[in-house]
C-alpha cells in the first residue's frame, strides 16, 4: 500500500518541493528589487517600502503553498474558509493590535513625522527616535524614552516642530517726514529681494502705516522659515538701515514691528450683600 501511495503521489510531492523552493527563491528576488527600487528610485521611506516588499514575499509564498496543496489533492477551498474563519476570530481579539499596525502603515505612507523629527502627540512630546508598524518610540527632553501605540497617535492631532514653517515677519522703519515715500519703496523691495532666505511664493508687502508731522513710518513685511524669522529679521533690519542712509534718507528708526500687548481684563467683582 505504502509503495502505491508513493508510486502515485511521489512525483506530485517531489515536484511540489521543487516548485516551492522557486517560488521561495524568486519571492526573495522580488522582495529585494521592489525595495531597490521604491527606495532608490522612487525616494520612499525605507520602512515603508521594507513593508510592502515583505507583504508581496509573504503573498507570494501563500500563493506557491495554495497552489501545491491543490495539485496535492487537498481541499483548497474549505481550507481557505477555515482560515479565513480561524483569521477573523484572531482578528477580533487582536483588534487593537490590528489597529495599531494599520495605522502604521498609514503613518509611513503619509509621513506625518518622520525619525529625528520634535513632535507633540498623544500627551508626550519629545523627538522621535524610532518607528514600527505598531509603535513609536519618543525621546522626551529630560531623557526618558515613550513608546506611543500608532493608533494613538493617528487619533490625535500631532504638532511637528521640525517642519519647515512660513513665518511672517515685519520691521518698521521711521524716516523724516520730507522724505518721500516713492524714493524709500525701491530702496526696501530691493534690499528685501536680495535676501536669498525669504520664501520667493511669498511677495513682500510695503506699506505706509503712520504719518506724523515729524516722521514717516513704512512697514515692510516678508516671510521665511519660522526657525529662521528672528536671524533674518535682525540681518534685514540692519541692511535696511544701511541701504536707506547710504541713500540720504533721514533714517530715524529702523526694528522689527512689536505686536500691541493685549489687556488684561479686570476680574468681574461681586458686590457685598450690604450693598
Amino acid at each position: 500500500m505504502f509503495e502505491n501511495y508513493l508510486t502515485e503521489y511521489g512525483s506530485s510531492v517531489v515536484g511540489g518541493a521543487l516548485f516551492l523552493a522557486v517560488a521561495c527563491i524568486f519571492a526573495v528576488w522580488v522582495d529585494r528589487g521592489i525595495r531597490h527600487v521604491l527606495i532608490k528610485q522612487a525616494k520612499i521611506d525605507p520602512a515603508a517600502a521594507t513593508v510592502l516588499a515583505r507583504t508581496i514575499r509573504i503573498s507570494i509564498w501563500v500563493l506557491a503553498g495554495v497552489a501545491v496543496l491543490e495539485e496535492l489533492g487537498v481541499e483548497v477551498a474549505s481550507l481557505i474558509a477555515a482560515l479565513g474563519i480561524f483569521g477573523f476570530a484572531i482578528a477580533i481579539g487582536m483588534r487593537t493590535t490590528a489597529n495599531n499596525f494599520f495605522t502604521g502603515v498609514m503613518l509611513f505612507i503619509l509621513k506625518p513625522y518622520k525619525v529625528g523629527d520634535y513632535i507633540d502627540g498623544e500627551r508626550v512630546e519629545g523627538a522621535v527616535e524610532s518607528m514600527s508598524l505598531f509603535h513609536t518610540v519618543l525621546v522626551t527632553a529630560d531623557g526618558t524614552y515613550v513608546a506611543v501605540p500608532n493608533g494613538a497617535m493617528w487619533s490625535r492631532s500631532v504638532k511637528n516642530f521640525s517642519r519647515p514653517r512660513p513665518r511672517r515677519f515685519e520691521i518698521d522703519i521711521s524716516v523724516g517726514r520730507s522724505s518721500p515715500f516713492e524714493e524709500l519703496s525701491p530702496i526696501i523691495d530691493r534690499t528685501l529681494s536680495e535676501e536669498t532666505a525669504l520664501f520667493a511664493d511669498f511677495a513682500p508687502l510695503i506699506r505706509i502705516v503712520e504719518v506724523t508731522e515729524k516722521e514717516l513710518i513704512v512697514r515692510a513685511a516678508a516671510w521665511c522659515a519660522a526657525r529662521q524669522s528672528w536671524d533674518v529679521g535682525q540681518r534685514l533690519t540692519a541692511a535696511l538701515r544701511d541701504n536707506l542712509a547710504s541713500a540720504g534718507i533721514n533714517v530715524h528708526s529702523v526694528g522689527l514691528a512689536q505686536k500691541p500687548a493685549r489687556k488684561k481684563k479686570k476680574p468681574a467683582t461681586i458686590p457685598d450683600d450690604d450693598d
